[in-house]
């Protein structure tokens, strides 16, 4: 293990030097006023650190992306690469994108950073020093967490590498760490206590918080800042020994929702008829919000509403850091780069002038059809089982009429791009250019994750019905999925009603207090459902509202017990306005909003607040209820055990992260802790992500066409094994 890890960490130390002799090599920041204790020490760290971050930026993306189900290798793609995306486990540096010791050199830095920083400085009665600190702290944990991820078990090492003495003098066997004791880490580091730490400010008054200069943009150093509450989050989530360790991530999202961020997400997209073909349709993008990955990746100064949380910025210049081109050019992108050296003359009072040369420039993007990864049947496949929710005009307080269309969700329209050659048509990863415009920063959190790791946390912590209603309405003071506490005779069966079968002869008609014939709904398998103006043989039972009401305007979706409601509510409140405006991330792709006659934008938006339709006005389509039956097999839903039920909207959740989430860096390591929990839980985690992978190349069936099976055997019995889920740690070589 000595061997092995001197190894790396000898590399880091070189690469740790190498970054800190040149300043040159690095992104500039206006720091405004703000001074520094060790001097050039604490900021060129600090800064060397930013560096050592564009080190490993891309490889996130790409092989968090190239060994999931959401692409697939075309023919170009590098021999290397290929291994990697077939799970060849080839050798830590046969290519840039293994290279394990960038990983420490981030770490390394951060020591060297934590062991120099004077926290006791006071500045105006204020340890001004502790901002700085606590993100380099963040930053360090975010290192290991990657870590882990992507090599299961690995040396954790809190103190300077300065030399040959310390790597050999280190106790190695007893500090490892991986996913079991990775949080206990975290938490001995004292980030537990960091949470509510201001981030740093190097601005002056034109700039907050500071920009990075990189040649070409000014990009905002608020977003380059890693929230703690989320690697905390994700370690807990990562572990998930239990509902505890859920309840725990949940509640750092929880809280990073509500303390750090407006919690509205802003990616949607609606479908418009095309003029003159009423059966055809395109995807356009809404107006009042940032309406693609590509405006929020983009998004360079910082706002509450923003959807990027944190990036890692690239350069346009290579004097101003590294150029991080790798993504684009593997996805199907061919960047450029031009450099130039603008000069400006200054005149002082003595007619003396002085001439300041600075070097800028930009990168350029185009589309070609050597990609080497692609979007895969696997992505398409998910896509295609998608029903889009279309919803015509309406005047005020009147019904709709409900269209269901056969079509693709439309986050496709974004993440998805075409190119022709030859007159051949290519699909390309469009999350990586808009408009063959090149993105300088890579982002590695955004609002809409967090969201979905929320319910990804609540689920597993034992709230199906409330991580579903993330996706389907949002959660807020009018949407929680919860039952009235009222007693009304013998006919009032609440307990546990999702789950319970009645029969026929017994079910119970229940009248909202609206008083309108046309809301009765009755009890079916367990669900209340619209009692379609049946009025004989039944029992009527007056003021039985089950039905959640948002401004005059109803939608029955599913009931839970009162009991799970005030377990939920002791956990999580969401009563405060603040959560008002959120709405069903499922709406992002496939539903339309509501479109009112005569009324302007700003009246509509007043009368009816929520923007959604596939999310709170579907009751038919996307149903909590049909939705699980669908992911038991078409089991019956009252023959399901609770984690049956969690495990299904899961599985839910897991097709929703592919919807939104596609192309970003997540896939497999999403893949691989949700196929560990589902595998603790007795739910075949391993035969499950195997058969996801290995069938990223087939193709299901439809309308037009015939299914492809094409699945990889030799993938799918090497994935079966869960060391090949891992990359590892190189070999010594003397």
């Amino acid at each position: 293990m000595k061997r092995l890890i001197t190894n790396i960490l000898l590399c880091g130390i070189f690469s740790l030097g190498m970054g800190l002799e040149s300043c040159e090599d690095m992104m500039t920041v206006d720091t405004g006023d703000k001074q520094y204790v060790n001097a050039n020490d604490t900021l060129f760290s600090y800064l060397g650190i930013m560096r050592a971050m564009q080190d490993i930026a891309e490889r996130q993306v790409i092989l968090g992306e190239i060994r999931g189900d959401l692409v697939t290798a075309s023919e170009y793609a590098t021999d290397t690469l290929s291994k990697i995306s077939n799970f060849e486990d080839p050798q830590d540096q046969s290519c840039s994108m293994l290279c394990v010791s960038d990983y420490y050199n981030v770490i390394n830095n951060c020591n060297f950073y934590i062991h120099n920083c004077d926290t006791n400085a006071v500045k105006a009665n204020v340890k001004y020093m502790i901002p700085e600190y606590t993100q380099v702290k963040a930053i360090r944990a975010w290192a290991y967490l990657q870590l882990v991820k992507n090599y299961k078990e690995v040396p954790y090492i809190t103190k300077p590498i300065k030399n040959l003495d310390v790597v050999k003098n280190f106790d190695y066997d007893n500090n490892l760490v991986n996913k079991d004791n990775l949080i206990d880490k975290f938490i001995e580091d004292g980030l537990v206590n960091m949470v509510d730490v201001v981030y740093p400010q190097y601005g002056n008054q034109n700039a907050t918080w500071g920009e990075w200069e990189n040649g070409s943009k000014k990009i905002s150093a608020r977003n380059c800042f890693i929230p703690i509450r989320l690697v905390l989050g994700d370690a807990f989530l990562l572990r998930g020994n239990g509902k505890s360790d859920y309840l725990n991530a949940a509640m750092y999202y929880y809280d990073f929702l509500k303390k750090e961020t407006h919690p509205m997400v802003l990616q949607s997209y609606d479908l418009a008829p095309l003029k003159g073909r009423e059966d055809e349709y395109n995807y356009i993008s809404r107006t009042e919000a940032p309406t693609s990955w590509g405006n929020c990746a983009k998004t360079y100064t910082y706002s509450a509403y923003n959807e990027v949380i944190t990036s890692i910025p690239s350069s346009a210049n290579a004097g101003f850091g590294k150029m991080l081109m790798r993504v684009a050019d593997i996805f199907g992108y061919a960047p450029s780069s031009s450099q130039r050296t603008d000069s400006e003359v200054e005149t002082d009072e003595s007619g003396s002038s002085n001439t300041t040369f600075t070097a800028n420039g930009a990168i350029n993007v185009a589309p070609t059809y050597k990609r080497q990864y692609y979007p895969s049947f696997g992505y398409e496949n998910v896509n295609l089982s998608q029903t889009y929710v279309s919803y015509n005009e309406i005047v005020k307080d009147k019904d709709p009429v409900v269209k269901y269309i056969e079509q693709k969700d439309a986050r496709e329209f974004a993440s998805v791009k075409h190119v022709i050659y030859e007159k051949e048509k290519y699909k390309l990863c469009g999350k990586v250019s808009e408009l063959n415009e090149f993105y300088y920063t890579i982002p590695i959190y955004r609002k809409t994750l967090v969201w979905l790791r929320f319910a990804e946390a609540i689920n597993r912590a034992g709230y199906p019905e409330f991580a579903f209603s993330i996706l389907k309405d949002g959660i807020n003071q009018y949407t929680l999925p919860a039952i009235k506490d009222i007693a009304i005779d013998k006919y009032t069966v609440f307990n546990d009603i999702s789950y319970k079968t009645f029969a026929n002869d017994t079910l119970t008609i229940y009248l909202d207090t609206i008083g309108n014939s046309k809301n009765l709904y009755y009890l079916n398998d367990g669900v209340l459902e619209p009692f379609e103006g049946k009025t004989t043989g039944f029992k009527l039972l007056k003021d039985t509202v089950r039905r959640i009401t948002y401004n005059s305007i109803g939608s029955l979706y599913y009931v839970t017990d009162s009991t799970k409601l005030k377990s939920f509510n002791s956990h999580f409140n969401f009563t405060d306005d603040v959560w008002n405006d959120t709405y069903g991330i499922h709406a992002n792709g496939s539903g339309t909003t509501y479109r009112t006659v005569n009324n302007s934008y700003a009246e509509w938006k007043t009368e009816y607040k929520s923007t959604n339709i596939s999310g709170m006005r579907d009751t038919v389509f996307y149903d909590y209820k049909k939705m699980i039956i669908r992911h038991l097999g078409g089991n019956p839903l009252a023959d399901a055990t609770e984690d049956d039920i969690i495990n299904a909207v899961e599985n839910i959740i897991v097709d929703e992260l592919a919807l939104e989430t596609a192309f970003e860096g997540n896939r497999f390591t999403d893949l691989v802790r949700i196929a560990e929990h589902k595998e603790a839980s007795g739910h075949k985690g391993k035969e499950w992500l195997a058969k996801k992978i290995a069938n990223r190349n087939s193709k299901q069936a439809t309308k037009n066409s015939i299914a492809i099976e094409n699945e990889d055997g030799t993938l799918y019995s090497k994935l079966l094994d869960t060391k090949n889920w891992y990359f590892s740690l190189p070999a010594w070589q003397k």
